[in-house]
């Protein structure tokens, strides 16, 4: 199990500014993907593939009305992205400055600091200071909080629950029945979770070597998790490199974490994506997915 200690304060705000807090360098598009409902390997297909699933979109979660959680949380915000059984993806807000109360979570959810600074206010202990980078899987019922955003936090959240928002207030003496006796759900919580910088990258090209995948498709694994059905991983595409088209036998979410990627429907025109923009990808469906930003350097 990994353990999160607290990081001073100003090396905290100058990694969000640093490509490495995600793993990529200048010219590299680094980008979250979760696979739920099926198998989430990649799989290369012929270029002759035709789409018949529907359901592909793209969107811009900072052109989209942010919605309050509620009454009982102010300062915290939501965008679905994606919504159906089993499989739900939100864009997360919670403004800066504004302090939660202690949390209990109603069912499981997966979540990517992809912004900001907050910080974890844990009785009797020094605050835990949580940045970009930081993926931490919740169980259900497990207590959170309370936190305080000292620069606004943003996060994807994926849940296989439908209700949102995924969890209520809790009374402090509130404890989640499987954390242990000598932590807090907040403290339980992060020793299930990963910072990405410690993660290394593995080239598709090694681990799918049946699939004459080019250098510079690299991946950070993150999860598979076989009760909720869900593979995490981040993938980092160098600049000038493209996939050969490919389908992920599961719904995938594809959400960009640095950089930009050119997303196309094998046959179809491609949508260009930037940072915190987002596609979905339904189960089967034949893309590629290339960086537009030339780059003449060695692919590792």
């Amino acid at each position: 199990m990994r353990r999160f200690l607290a990081v001073p304060l100003i090396g905290l705000l100058l990694s969000t500014l640093a490509l490495a807090q995600f793993g990529g360098r200048d010219g590299d598009v680094v980008i979250y993907m979760v696979s739920a409902k099926g198998a989430g390997d990649p799989v290369v297909v012929p270029t002759t593939t035709v789409n018949t699933q529907t359901g592909f979109q793209t969107i811009d979660p900072l052109k989209q009305a942010l919605q309050p959680f509620g009454v009982d949380f102010p300062g915290e915000f939501f965008v679905t992205l994606h919504t159906e059984a089993n499989d739900n993806f939100r864009f997360v807000v919670q403004k800066e400055d504004i302090l939660t109360q202690h949390n209990r979570f109603l069912g499981p959810g997966k979540v990517m600091i992809m912004q900001g600074l907050d910080r974890l206010i844990i009785p009797g202990k020094a605050p835990i200071d949580l940045t970009a980078g930081l993926y931490a899987p919740f169980p259900q019922d497990v207590d959170f909080g309370p936190e305080l955003p000292i620069i606004e936090a943003n996060s994807f959240l994926w849940t296989p629950a439908t209700m949102f928002p995924l969890i209520t207030p809790a009374p402090d003496t509130y404890k989640g029945p499987q954390v242990p006796a000598n932590l807090t759900g907040s403290e339980y919580v992060l020793t299930l979770g990963q910072f990405l910088g410690i993660i290394p990258f593995r080239g598709w090209d090694k681990l799918y070597p049946a699939g004459n995948w080019p250098q510079g498709i690299d991946e950070k694994f993150i999860e598979r998790d076989a009760a909720l059905g869900v593979t995490v991983r981040v993938l980092r595409i160098r600049g000038g490199r493209k996939t050969p088209p490919f389908i992920i036998r599961a719904n995938t979410h594809i959400a960009v974490l640095s950089g930009s990627v050119q997303i196309a429907p094998v046959g179809g025109a491609a949508v260009t994506l930037g940072t915190k923009q987002y596609a979905f990808v339904p189960n089967g469906f034949a893309i590629t997915l290339s960086n537009p930003k030339a780059y003449t350097g060695s692919a590792q």
